[in-house]
């Protein structure tokens, strides 16, 4: 999946981007490419999650009979569980139903992005984060 159809790796990509003009060594540091590699496909992952918890909301009807459509998007624990819980409104009674999906790729794109992150810090003293943070913040107040 191309980071255009994804905005989460879209980010991610974009700060790395910077990260990389900023300090061209990194393009010949392979274990800053295979940290990279894995967070853009655990991203893929997350996001491919995402795509299917929605795809089964709509599938879904209110207990009216009506469609329901997905309104909110947030995530949630339980014990040593990570949801993904999308609330969805039904468009013919106004209803809301909650719906919650265990989110593997969640983690895993979590762990992936402290992975990297630790290692640039360690690495080079760079906190990709707060660069990516700056740049959207700097887009935000430009625009």
């Amino acid at each position: 999946m191309s980071s255009s159809e994804n905005p989460m790796a879209y980010l991610l990509e974009f700060g790395l981007r910077k990260v990389e003009r900023e300090r061209p060594e990194l393009s010949s540091d392979g274990q800053y490419q295979a940290l990279k590699d894995q967070l853009m496909r655990d991203a893929d992952g997350h996001f491919q999650e995402i795509q299917a918890t929605y795809a089964t909301v709509l599938k879904t009807r209110c207990t009216c009979g009506g469609q329901l459509e997905p309104k909110d998007h947030e995530f949630g624990r339980a014990g040593d569980t990570i949801y993904d819980s999308v609330i969805a409104k039904c468009k013919a009674c106004g209803s809301a139903q909650e719906f919650q999906f265990p989110k593997d790729g969640f983690i895993s794109e979590a762990r992936s992005a402290m992975a990297l992150r630790d290692y640039l810090k360690q690495s080079y003293g760079i906190d990709y984060a707060d660069i990516i943070m700056g740049e959207l913040q700097a887009r935000q107040h430009g625009a």
